[in-house]
């Protein structure tokens, strides 16, 4: 071989060893995710999602579902963030207009019901939503075993739930007692329960024994089993709604590439694997992520046909009914 032949060739491996130890990724710029869920929560995944591509900075805003989303209408002529991370899908159907339609290379992965027909969003993980029982304070016998239940006099002072207007799985809970009991039921349940302003407080307060009884996703009371507190989940006996937290890219976003790769890495299975770990116990959306270890499964759990359409419909009026059940209290 000449000697500038062997040069070259010395050089092109030099160069294609370069490339193999640089990063995978190209991408660079910022993320900005508008994260519904706990701090801890869009930590793991913008974690997860720079190690990947390392030259991305995601920056995360974590709130409740209600401000986020009364955030991004705020900012519709000029959006600020590009991807609402684990927000309700009742939400996501009352303000679709604010999303972004996106077909994820990772469509296949998903079934129908777990995602959006316009793909605007595609569903994350399952909270399912539970009473959570304090078993110190109220022997299991005695525990109330459905949704009618809350409405028993008895109970009053002992309840505590979050405020739907603040929170995306309170809606949740709003919605499933009035399609299955109605107003009648909602107005004693409220005259029995503490109102708080977040989803998290209504599920520590019983784990604490402030409360004897909450209502949460059953994720919430198992990471509190795992941390030593005396509650159980309850299933209520008329079922609870087969429903899903999801995630979008906001129309309009400052960094479309980016949110179009973020998408992609929150619905990969290394995203919902993280999700359905320690300390989130999610039950995940795609086909192929087990639930996670201790959570009863999914086959034995009895739901009711949750119409989650007419949720999302009605539910700037029935916000506004139960502003005014509270302050009929």
């Amino acid at each position: 071989m000449r000697p500038r032949s062997a040069f070259a060739a010395a050089l092109a491996t030099l160069l294609l060893a370069g490339l193999a130890c640089a990063p995978t990724s190209l991408a660079a710029g910022r993320v900005v995710i508008y994260n519904a869920d706990t701090v801890e929560f869009g930590e793991a995944f913008a974690k997860a999602f720079n190690s990947q591509h390392p030259d991305v900075k995601v920056e995360i805003i974590s709130a409740g579902v209600g401000q986020l989303f009364t955030r991004v209408k705020a900012e519709a002529a000029r959006p600020q963030g590009d991807i609402m991370l684990a927000a309700s899908k009742e939400s996501f159907i009352q303000m679709a207009d604010l999303f972004q339609p996106y077909v994820s290379k990772l469509d296949a992965d998903f079934p129908e019901r777990m995602k959006d027909k316009e793909r605007r969003s595609y569903g994350f993980s399952m909270p399912l939503q539970v009473l959570i029982i304090n078993t110190t304070l109220i022997p299991a016998a005695e525990a109330p075993r459905a949704w009618k239940d809350l409405g028993d006099a008895k109970w009053k002072g002992k309840i505590i739930m979050a405020n739907p207007a603040l929170s995306g799985s309170a809606y949740a809970q709003l919605a499933q007692m009035l399609q299955l009991h109605g107003w009648p039921l909602v107005q004693q349940v409220v005259k029995n329960a503490t109102i708080t302003s977040s989803s998290k407080l209504a599920y520590q307060g019983v784990g604490t024994g402030e409360f004897a009884i909450g209502l949460t996703g059953e994720e919430n009371v198992f990471k509190l089993k795992s941390e030593g507190r005396p509650v159980e989940a309850v299933h209520p006996a008329e079922g609870t709604g087969l429903r899903y937290d999801a995630v979008g890219i906001i129309k309009g976003g400052p960094n479309p590439e980016n949110a179009k790769l973020f998408l992609d890495f929150l619905n990969s299975k290394e995203a919902h694997t993280i999700a359905a770990g320690n300390p989130f116990f999610r039950r995940s959306a795609r086909k192929d992520v087990a639930p996670p270890p201790g959570l009863k499964p999914t086959g034995e759990i009895k739901f009711f046909d949750y119409d989650v359409e007419k949720a999302a419909r009605d539910k700037a009026a029935n916000l506004k009914k139960f502003e005014e059940v509270m302050a009929a209290k």
